[in-house]
């Protein structure tokens, strides 16, 4: 069943550069929805929404969406604001200013509905002069959850008016700054005329005054005008005082020194409890990788006392039917929440489980080189919980009992695409705990399949069992990680594994694209089916679609429709299917 994934995984990808399908009988519009101005050099957001009615269920899209690449080019292409279609949409760009982008959803067969949100581009406007540019939004093809085709169809673009970047002002900024050269003017002045310098040193006099703490030299001006020495003293101190007020017109440069001095002054930064170094970002898996999914739970009434730890621990599971070997991973985990009027933001060290044919025995361990946890689970095993990441914090004060909105937020992601993981998290109290993750002895699942055979839950710390008392999330007693929150599911779709489409030399006959489509979400639809019959119903009804899909192909190839590297490609993948 796994090559079946990866195969249409494959085939997905050639659904992105496709052309349209044969009218149905329902209707659906594409909406391409814009700001109405954007400035020159910056960026922007544009939504694509679908609205299929109230009576169908979009289960996937295809659409281009086409600019002046002069004017604008792609940022990002995310996920839209409807959950089925939060994941982020598959791209390729054929030509500079032609974006193809499709996605299609495994977790629902009866939603969504109405006008569905699907897809969020970011734009990067060049800076250039104000213009008026269009988008075009063309859908090349759609499908219901029942691989049935939504035709007809129609799209809108949009027009988005830029406003170009206005000339800087440092070049007047610059002539004025040369301007405060004056000074300089009058000193060379004063050796010309003696009459008209005793004047000047008199108003220069006055200036230094202001500066100057020594107001001893204001009266005695008639001592210093014979000098020269004075004005070449004067002279310096001026150009000193204009670096530092490069902005300012001459006579306002005695008060700007003092207003800088001042204005360096740094406020006080917010003081956050931190307990764990910062963990260094990790490239997740490319398969699933959704949304970062948070989980809010409040503890109980007990209050901790100070210098106790709360040990923090999340599970996760992953109902079948699933490929023999994948990996989950968590990343970029946090934990906050708000004790005695004091915000708390935990960094929790990241971590993946590895489901692995090979293994015959749970296990987990904390790699202090990487600071990552790393769990190892048989595929064998049942499908209960196996523990994911956990975090050890010590109460720096006395906490109160019935904290509120305690958050932890992990960046899910896995190498299989169609799992569907399902993850939650508890917090028990401890008197005494390890700084060492590795002398916990966390238990890797739940019940018996480990080291520890007993019935105690994945995520107890199996040495320090002794040590819980109430508090958190936990009663104390015999409950060593706590009462687990609520749980969180997140569905990994069918995404294709390679950018880049195998048939990149043109587009694809319709009725390719069309048998293309309906194998796609038959095999999407997989990972759902709940008994082995039903495995092998489908197994069947996929293979036929894809001989269908090399039969049409070398039809395609003997018409001069697709190239023979084509349908060579995929003649390939049904081979290694079965």
């Amino acid at each position: 069943m796994r090559v079946l994934v990866t195969t249409l995984a494959m085939l997905v990808t050639l659904g992105v550069a496709v052309g349209g399908l044969p009218a149905e009988s329902r209707a659906a519009q594409a909406t391409l929805v814009c700001p109405a101005t954007a400035q020159a050099g910056q960026q922007f957001v544009a939504g694509v929404t679908i609205d299929v009615g109230t009576t169908t269920a979009l289960g996937a899209y295809s659409a281009m969406v086409t600019y002046d690449p002069a004017v604008l080019t792609i940022a990002a292409v995310d996920g839209g604001d409807t959950a089925e279609f939060s994941g982020r949409p598959t791209t390729n760009t054929p030509t500079p200013g032609a974006t193809n982008i499709a996605a299609f959803q495994v977790m629902n067969v009866t939603s969504p509905k109405g006008v569905v949100s699907v897809a969020k581009i970011t734009f990067s406007v060049a800076a250039i002069a104000s213009t008026t540019t269009s988008i075009g939004l063309s859908v090349e093809s759609l499908f219901d959850t029942n691989a049935v085709n939504i035709l007809p169809i129609t799209a809108n673009g949009c027009s988005v008016s830029v406003t170009g970047s206005v000339p800087t002002t440092t070049t007047t900024i610059t002539s004025t700054t040369t301007t405060t050269q004056a000074p300089t003017t009058t000193t060379t002045a004063q050796p010309t005329t003696t009459t008209t310098t005793t004047q000047a040193p008199t108003t220069t006099t006055a200036q230094p005054t202001t500066t100057t703490t020594t107001s001893t030299q204001a009266p005695t001006t008639t001592t210093v005008q014979p000098t020269t020495t004075t004005t070449t003293t004067q002279a310096p101190t001026t150009t000193t005082a204009q670096p530092t007020t490069t902005t300012q017109v001459p006579t306002t440069t005695t008060a700007q020194p003092t207003t800088t001095t001042t204005t360096s002054t740094l406020a006080a930064p917010t003081t956050t409890t931190a307990t764990t170094p910062s963990s260094t970002s990790s490239t997740t898996l490319p398969a699933c990788s959704p949304a970062p999914v948070s989980i809010t739970s409040n503890f109980n009434g007990t209050a901790i006392p100070k210098d106790a730890f709360i040990w923090f621990s999340s599970v996760l599971s992953v109902p079948g039917p699933n490929p023999a070997a994948f990996t989950v991973r968590c990343d970029d985990s946090t934990i906050d929440f708000v004790a005695g009027g004091e915000p708390y933001v935990l960094d929790v060290p990241r971590a993946s489980v590895t489901f692995s044919p090979a293994s015959t025995l749970a296990t987990t361990e904390f790699d202090s080189a990487s600071q990552e946890w790393e769990t190892v689970i048989p595929s064998s095993g049942d499908a209960g919980n196996a523990f994911v990441t956990g975090l050890g914090f010590q109460v720096p004060v006395d906490f109160p009992g019935g904290i509120k909105q305690v958050t932890w937020t992990c960046q899910l992601s896995s190498d299989a695409p169609g799992i569907r993981i399902q993850w939650k998290w508890a917090a028990a109290v401890y008197t005494d705990f390890s700084p060492d993750p590795n002398s916990l002895g966390v238990k890797p699942v739940d019940g018996d399949g480990s080291v520890y055979e007993n019935a105690n839950e994945a995520g107890t710390p199996e040495n320090f069992r002794r040590f819980v008392i109430g508090g958190a999330r936990g009663g104390g007693g015999s409950n060593f990680t706590g009462g687990h929150s609520g749980t969180k599911a997140v569905a990994c779709p069918l995404e294709p594994t390679l950018a880049i489409p195998l048939c990149t030399d043109g587009p694809l006959p319709p009725s390719l694209d069309r048998k293309i489509g309906k194998a796609r979400l038959l095999i999407a639809r997989a990972p759902g089916a709940v008994s082995e019959r039903r495995v092998e119903k489908l197994q069947a009804r996929i293979m036929r679609r894809l001989e269908g899909i090399v039969r049409l192909a070398h039809r395609a190839q003997r018409m001069g429709r697709i190239s023979p590297n084509c349908a060579r490609a995929l003649e390939r993948m049904v081979v290694e299917a079965r």
